[in-house]
């Protein structure tokens, strides 16, 4: 196992995974497909949102409303901690000491900037001429929605082959830019006046203080544990302190975390390490509710189903540009062959989403969540039929 493969997946493995045995290569070939990221150690499986966000829908106030609107106000805290817990792991991914690491971030980096570009410039025309009523300024809406569409999650058939392993740490590290750009739109969306892009720069840095602050207070107390029960506990608290003091004061917990999870990988010991394993315990309880919450909290609308379409079709091109983009930084891989195993956009988009309805509670916002569930589902399913060559003759 590679120092990157034990962080590569949100929901990776963990005592739950590890007494569930492996599958095995045999069975029908039309199931190869399905196994492609692991839901709580179940297989063969689709992506955690497939399973859980649809769940979520149901138990919402749309349909049952046993996740009634109180319910999920109550339900914010720990969705605050859950997106701590996802910037930790995007930071403990941003292990750069290597020089082909260091590569590998700058193609993430140029593929995520390139979708980031398309579908924010094409919404942004789309948008201005359709002069839908979001009372949310075009742009905001229109970057959002190219943050959303930005991330990824490679998963495939064959995870041995180099393309494919390379793949998966390119769509590590494409996170990194969308986490950090969501920082400044957090900030600008949840200021009560237009704010200039100087001040929402300024309370970015605050963001990376504070995600530094605490990692660093965190980080002198697990690092002296007396007990393994004891670091537990350090280390849930400082991650809970992440998530509850960026919340309350209108930043970004997954850019804190992201900070912090930095901070870790650089430190001297093994405190990335600790924390990893660790976190690995409680992530997925934390990302099952937050996917729940995020299915409850839609509202299917003609507006949604507007923009989940071409939300769909702009972040397939944004993919496969970027993608060839990138592979002209790496030559590596062909270019068609990483935009498709980048496809899956796994469930960071829909939590960037879910923040950004926390920051402006407004019926646009969820038109704007709606859009990116339904783009997130529609484009696992793609997902699973534009697979690479080697895939598909594997």
């Amino acid at each position: 196992m590679s120092r990157h493969e034990d962080w590569r997946e949100v929901g990776g493995p963990d005592a739950l995974d590890a007494a569930i045995p492996a599958p095995s290569a045999s069975g029908l070939p039309w199931l190869r497909p399905l196994r492609t990221r692991a839901v709580l150690g179940l297989t063969p499986v689709l992506a955690p949102a497939v399973l859980f966000v649809p769940i979520g829908a149901a138990l919402g106030p749309s349909f049952t409303n046993v996740l009634n609107p109180t319910a999920l106000a109550y339900l914010d805290a720990v969705v605050a901690v859950a997106l701590a817990v996802l910037g930790v792991f995007a930071g403990l991914a941003l292990d750069l000491r290597g020089s082909r690491d260091r590569r590998l971030f700058t193609a993430a980096s140029l593929e995520a900037s390139v979708t980031l570009l398309i579908v924010g410039g094409a919404f942004l025309v789309l948008l201005t001429s359709w002069q839908m009523p979001f009372a949310l300024p075009h742009a905001l809406v229109a970057v959002t929605l190219g943050l959303c569409a930005s991330v990824s999650s490679a998963g495939g058939a064959d995870e041995s082959a180099p393309a494919h392993a390379m793949a998966i740490r390119i769509a590590d590290l494409d996170d990194v830019l969308p986490i950090v750009v969501s920082g400044l739109v957090v900030v600008m969306l949840g200021s009560s006046a237009p704010m200039h892009i100087w001040v929402a720069v300024a309370w970015l840095f605050r963001t990376l203080v504070l995600g530094i602050a605490v990692g660093t207070a965190g980080w002198l107390l697990f690092e002296r544990a007396h007990s393994r029960a004891e670091r537990h506990v350090f280390i849930a608290g400082t991650v809970a302190l992440i998530g509850g003091t960026s919340s309350f004061l209108g930043l970004s917990p997954l850019l804190a975390g992201l900070m912090a999870g930095l901070l870790w990988v650089w430190l001297p010991g093994q405190a990335d390490r600790v924390v990893r394993s660790d976190l690995q315990r409680v992530q997925h309880p934390l990302i099952v509710v937050l996917l729940l919450v995020a299915g409850a909290s839609c509202e299917f609308s003609l507006q949604a189903v507007w923009l989940s379409g071409p939300l769909v079709l702009f972040r397939l091109t944004g993919k496969l540009v970027g993608g060839w983009l990138a592979m002209r930084v790496q030559g590596l891989v062909t270019a068609s062959e990483l935009g498709l195993q980048l496809i899956a956009p796994g469930l960071l988009g829909i939590a960037l989403a879910l923040h950004l309805l926390q920051v402006v509670r407004t019926p646009g916002m969820t038109v704007v969540l709606t859009a990116v569930v339904v783009a997130t589902l529609v484009s696992e399913a793609l997902a699973l039929v534009l697979r690479p060559a080697e895939e598909r003759a594997a």
